[in-house]
């Protein structure tokens, strides 16, 4: 093989490698390296819908506690705290049939949040308007309206995790 092709062929190579560390993807947490520990109070609920404050509250310490990357523990022991405030809680119509009836209802649920340093006394962030909704059908009036519900919080206790460990 020619010199020169050889030459290229590295040239080539190289490229590749530099651009595939240039695009490259680290999963990892973005969070300081002491928080180990987070607390996660009961949050507060600000709307007419009774018990929404629970469901939100378990799923959130469900889904850090599945995720396994930061342990949840009482205020006392904990690194860092997760509090939020339940803002709103809407029901509606979303599609209707050609008789103008309501086919599927949305649910949405606002949530106010932050993330705090308990050790460093900082807010490490802090977001007024996480949002989630799901809709269900007109005829499950009664489970669909539920599982809507607890479909649209476990989304932000989701969406909670993922900004608090990556900071998306």
């Amino acid at each position: 093989m020619p010199r020169k092709a050889i030459v290229q062929r590295r040239y080539l190579a190289a490229i590749a490698v530099v651009l595939s560390l240039a695009c490259g993807y680290k999963a990892g947490s973005l969070l300081p390296g002491h928080i180990k520990k987070i607390y996660i109070p009961t949050f507060e609920n600000e709307t007419t819908r009774y018990g929404i404050e629970q469901d939100l509250t378990s799923l959130v310490v469900e889904a850090f506690t599945n995720d396994n990357r930061l342990s949840v523990v009482s205020e006392g022991e904990a690194d860092a705290m997760l509090r939020g405030v339940i803002v709103g809680y809407q029901k509606g119509a979303l599609t209707f049939d050609r008789a103008q009836t309501v086919d599927e209802f949305k649910i949405e649920i606002t949530v106010s949040v932050e993330f705090e340093d308990l050790r460093n006394g900082k807010i490490l962030w802090k977001e007024g308007e996480f949002r989630a909704w799901e809709s269900y059908t007109a005829g499950e009036v009664e489970g669909g309206e539920r599982e809507a519900l607890l479909t649209a919080i476990e989304t932000l206790a989701g969406d909670m995790m993922s900004r608090t460990l990556e900071g998306w």
